[in-house]
């Protein structure tokens, strides 16, 4: 991988390539970076930051403190946000994807990085949040840079804390901290994001009360728990019982997956590091979470990374759910989700299955090595010397 020296010209090649598909095929909504924008203009207007937003369809269902971040594209035309978008979208995939191979141990080189980044650049998630105008690259970056500081840094803890008050998932990643005892990191990221609140409360009061204690809760406003580009475990299930009410026992379900799934980052961190650790607690929040999209699974690239590194078997069972696209071939839209047979409800859940096939991965990744670890050594005893003490004839 080091000595391939035509690393930027077949990174070159894929982002031309993407570029000429989407143009040709895919006509960019950046459906998102709108939402985004007419956030930041609601907060600088001085209007209901959770009611209609003017322009658009979709209602905000952010916290605060992103209306806050999205204000300087409300000063800028739209044409000129969505193309900032697409390129700054781009070049955090390349940070990204250094950022992961210095995660997982793997090489960080210019080359490497390139060639994950190259690759990373078609799958699903990742393009759909290009396509979208999305915040998820941006966020996995914050949670990569804070990951890989150096474990000593008094500041460790301030991209999580940041992420978390940006999209509230990430707040299980600050869990994840305090139960594999960085407790000053999670203190940290803690008190960013409740500075965070204190900030927006003095920005708008009203827009942080109501958010905290009300939309928040509120999944509906998010869309559709059944559409079939949800891939939470909820959505799964609402989408195998037809319905949007899921029994008591389905979320007992989801509860125990939660459980389940830090308890597998906890003890993947103790015996591997933050390379399976982390993205196990961060898939257990994409599994979890109510509505988890399909480009909020952009932590497919670290993942992969840390495959091609450590498990290079699993890289392609990877490659066919995320680089598939199979996610879309089941049918969604206008709650048909709520009638597919039994063999599109399988196929609806691709994301889900390879995230909870990850989280058993993790598990026995770490036993194989607790076990080699603690597997005595067999060292040959040295052989006995007996000295003779000469007998006087």
């Amino acid at each position: 991988m080091r000595s391939f020296r035509g690393a930027p010209l077949l990174a070159a090649l894929s982002l031309v390539v993407w570029l000429v598909v989407v143009l040709a095929l895919v006509q960019p909504t950046f459906v998102d970076i709108r939402v985004y924008r007419a956030e930041g203009r609601a907060l600088l207007d001085g209007l209901d930051l959770y009611g209609p937003l003017a322009g658009i369809t979709s209602v905000n269902t952010y916290p605060p403190f992103a209306a806050l971040v999205f204000v300087p594209t409300a000063w800028a035309s739209l044409a000129t946000v969505k193309a900032a978008s697409v390129v700054v979208n781009l070049v955090l995939l390349v940070v990204v994807a250094r950022l992961s191979l210095r995660l997982v141990g793997g090489p960080v080189t210019a080359t490497a990085t390139l060639l994950l980044a190259a690759v990373a650049l078609w799958s699903e998630p990742v393009t759909t949040t290009l396509l979208y105008g999305q915040v998820n690259l941006a966020l996995l970056a914050l949670v990569l840079w804070d990951a890989t500081r150096p474990p000593e840094s008094r500041l460790r803890g301030i991209g999580f804390g940041l992420a978390a008050a940006i999209k509230v998932t990430p707040a299980l990643l600050v869990v994840y901290l305090a139960l594999t005892g960085r407790v000053r990191a999670a203190a940290v990221a803690t008190a960013t994001f409740g500075a965070t609140l204190v900030l927006t409360a003095l920005v708008d009061v009203h827009a942080t009360w109501a958010y905290w204690t009300g939309h928040l809760f509120d999944v509906g406003r998010m869309g559709r728990l059944e559409n079939s580009v949800n891939q939470s475990l909820r959505g799964w299930l609402v989408r195998a019982h037809h319905a949007r009410d899921v029994p008591p026992a389905e979320l007992l379900l989801v509860l125990l997956v939660l459980v389940a799934g830090l308890a597998c980052a906890v003890v993947a961190h103790r015996r591997l590091g933050d390379a399976w650790g982390l993205p196990a607690a961060a898939v257990t929040g994409l599994l979890v979470s109510p509505i988890s999209w399909s480009h909020h699974w952009v932590w497919c690239v670290p993942v992969l990374a840390l495959l091609w590194c450590q498990a290079r078997v699993w890289v392609l069972p990877m490659l066919l759910v995320f680089w598939s696209y199979a996610v879309w071939l089941v049918p969604h839209g206008d709650g048909v989700e709520l009638h597919l047979s039994a063999p599109e409800v399988a196929a609806s859940g691709w994301y889900v299955v390879l995230g909870l096939g990850f989280l058993v991965l993790s598990i026995f990744k770490g036993s194989a090595v607790a076990s080699a670890r603690a597997a005595p050594l067999a060292v040959a005893d040295p052989p006995r010397v007996e000295r003779r003490v000469g007998a006087h004839a």
